[in-house]
């Protein structure tokens, strides 16, 4: 069976996203910044790291906007923070993250998006993870 083409936003999408939070009455607006942690990732994981934590900071310009960190790993490990709206806390969160052998697990992402969502408005779940 083909797979699905690979899409990669670029950053006119990102700027295009963050500028319809912006306009938005963005108090109280919560994103998910969801995170494949497997080895097979590991390779790429400090570029990766220094891309997410310029993310932290637009979406901390942004002003109102709560993040929370998600990410699996190992064997069926699942991890999430706290919300924050701090991208010094997120920054930290993320560079503790360390990747660790195991299978994919987005159910697992969107299964606990769907409980924040359950809890309170989720604005948005982003992910990120290779093939």
């Amino acid at each position: 069976m083909p797979r699905a083409p690979v899409t990669r936003s670029s950053s006119s999408d990102v700027s295009e996203f963050l500028s319809k939070v912006r306009r938005r009455d963005s108090a109280g607006g919560r994103l998910i910044f969801a995170l494949d942690a497997t080895a097979s990732r590991e390779a790429s994981w400090d570029r990766a790291s220094a891309l997410h934590a310029e993310m932290f900071d637009v979406a901390a310009s942004v002003g109102g906007l709560a993040v929370q960190l998600a990410y699996y790993r190992g064997f069926r490990e699942f991890h999430h923070s706290s919300w924050a709206q701090d991208p010094g806390a997120l920054l930290r969160e993320m560079t503790a993250v360390r990747c660790a052998g195991g299978m994919t697990q987005i159910a697992r992402v969107l299964k606990h998006a769907r409980e924040e969502r359950d809890n309170a408005p989720v604005g948005a779940l982003i992910f990120i993870g290779d093939a």
